[in-house]
């Protein structure tokens, strides 16, 4: 019986410590979660500083920013800038922006980098409904600027002049990461007020080389972004393609397919088993009287310079030059080729090296070559939706057929209501591409059908990608950030008037 009940009081205990020990583990996990979130509710909650009847915003860049510092950094070593200290209530946010760059000098800037001045400020004319105000012959109400946005990189936009002083707007550099020490610790949480509006651009690389772009804690902070990626952001930068645009739209400009024919030259295979069709050694416009002998190699021409990319492009071309002919004029993968003297002095690039690239024209000089190539390789540095670049334009413009491999959703860009790409993620090894781009190469009925679009209107889907970036034209990041800024100070909801805006240009 003293046993039964021995028992009866140590299973009380048992129950007892649980009970105790589950209640801690529950009061520690909710004390965890309510810390949590009130430090994600911080990140995202703006201060309430706010002045209500500013007739003119302001905006810091911070993409301007680094560029000034790199052009005076190049200056002062002629002595040619001159340089103030950095005041004290300043040093906080050009510490976190030193760092940034990875900038060692933490005490001085040039001058106009900390004062601003109508030297140092832009004048952006807006309207109110987002877009910017042009120049123009009438001088009808539509062209007149409604207010001023004006835009710098100077420090002392930042400095509190009064009580009810506004921070400025920011334009980040999507370029660098978005470190907490910077955009969390410093801009939002002591820089900003209640109608300051974020935005940033992402108008080079693609988001693969920028992670912290999409991470939600710091897109919490944009109000605004431009991006490739129409899933992520909410508007379209202008593309590449537009370089390019007069040469694939349905304009005098663009080839035709018999102009395109005209162009391709001899092919001097070096293997029996690439036997391919050829133009006769001088066609109608002479192109093949240049040597006896065609510096044609294949039917594929590759050229690039960047050869470590995220997608591998390189490594996928090693594997593909091992079952088809490629003739490589870049800087990456086996059996490189020098240029003919021809491009060279089309480019400007005589006595010139790599280091040089900058100062030639080395895009006249490919789309000099790719018009007589069959094919022309095109893979983009990333393989990431909607990032398209001058990799598809060139070949289409000229008259080569595109072998691609990059945005996923390509065929949502093409200007074509045929085939007029090979796309490389249609097949499952880069030996089926290759027995593919023979079958073409060896055929020309059915290579001529991938050039049946330059004789044709573009499709529907490239008509509203015109009309996209048509409409898109009138707008600029700093006018729909300073017209939201607006939006508060009147009392209204900054996100309705951006929403007004994307319903205004619409989707393609």
């Amino acid at each position: 019986m003293v046993k039964r009940k021995t028992c009866i009081i140590c299973m009380l205990w048992v129950i007892i410590l649980i009970i105790v020990a589950t209640s801690l583990t529950l009061y520690k996990y909710q004390k965890y979660h309510t810390h949590t979130h009130q430090v994600e509710t911080k990140i995202i909650v703006k201060p309430s500083k706010c002045e209500k009847n500013e007739t003119v915003k302001y905006i810091f860049n911070l993409v301007h920013w680094r560029e000034t510092l790199a052009k005076h950094q190049t200056l002062s070593k002629k002595n040619q800038t001159l340089w103030c200290k950095i005041p004290d209530d300043l040093r906080l946010i050009s510490t976190a922006i030193f760092r940034l760059y990875d900038i060692r000098n933490h005490t001085h800037l040039p001058c106009s980098m900390i004062y601003s001045s109508n030297n140092t400020l832009e004048d952006i004319k807006c309207k109110n409904n987002g877009q910017i105000s042009r120049r123009s012959n009438d001088d009808s109400t539509d062209n007149q600027a409604e207010f001023t946005c004006r835009h710098g990189s100077t420090l002392d936009l930042f400095i509190n002049k009064s009580a009810d002083y506004s921070y400025p707007s920011i334009i980040a550099d999507a370029l660098h990461p978005l470190p907490d020490s910077l955009y969390i610790n410093i801009l939002n949480n002591k820089y900003r007020s209640c109608n300051t509006m974020w935005g940033f651009k992402l108008n080079h690389e693609s988001i693969s080389y920028y992670p912290s772009t999409t991470d939600p804690q710091k897109s919490n902070l944009f109000d605004v972004t431009f991006g490739y990626d129409r899933s992520i952001h909410e508007f379209i930068p202008h593309p590449w393609l537009y370089s390019y645009i007069e040469h694939i739209k349905f304009t005098p400009q663009r080839l035709s397919m018999q102009q395109v024919m005209n162009n391709k030259v001899q092919i001097n295979s070096i293997k029996h088993s690439d036997i391919y069709w050829t133009n006769q050694p001088a066609n109608s416009n002479g192109q093949n009287k240049r040597t006896s002998v065609s510096y044609v190699k294949s039917s594929i021409l590759w050229m690039n310079s960047n050869c470590q990319t995220k997608s591998q492009r390189t490594q996928y071309m090693r594997r593909l030059m091992k079952f088809i002919d490629v003739d490589n004029y870049g800087t990456c993968g086996p059996s490189i080729l020098p240029l003919p003297e021809h491009v060279i002095k089309i480019q400007g690039s005589a006595n010139r090296t790599l280091n040089d690239l900058a100062t030639y024209n080395s895009a006249a000089g490919k789309l000099a070559l790719a018009k007589e190539y069959l094919f022309t390789i095109a893979i983009e540095n990333s393989l990431t939706y909607d990032y398209i670049t001058e990799k598809l334009w060139q070949p289409l413009a000229i008259g080569s057929v595109p072998v691609y491999l990059g945005a996923p959703n390509i065929h949502d860009w093409l200007p074509c209501q045929t085939d007029c790409i090979i796309d490389l993620n249609k097949f499952k090894t880069p030996k089926d591409a290759a027995m593919h781009i023979t079958q073409v190469a060896s055929n020309r009925t059915l290579y001529e059908s991938y050039h049946k679009w330059r004789d044709q209107p573009v499709s529907k889907k490239f008509q509203n990608i015109l009309s996209y970036f048509t409409t898109m034209e009138n707008y600029n990041l700093e006018c729909i950030l300073c017209g939201m800024s607006k939006q508060v100070d009147q009392n209204k909801d900054p996100k309705e008037y951006k929403k007004k805006i994307l319903k205004t240009i619409g989707r393609f």
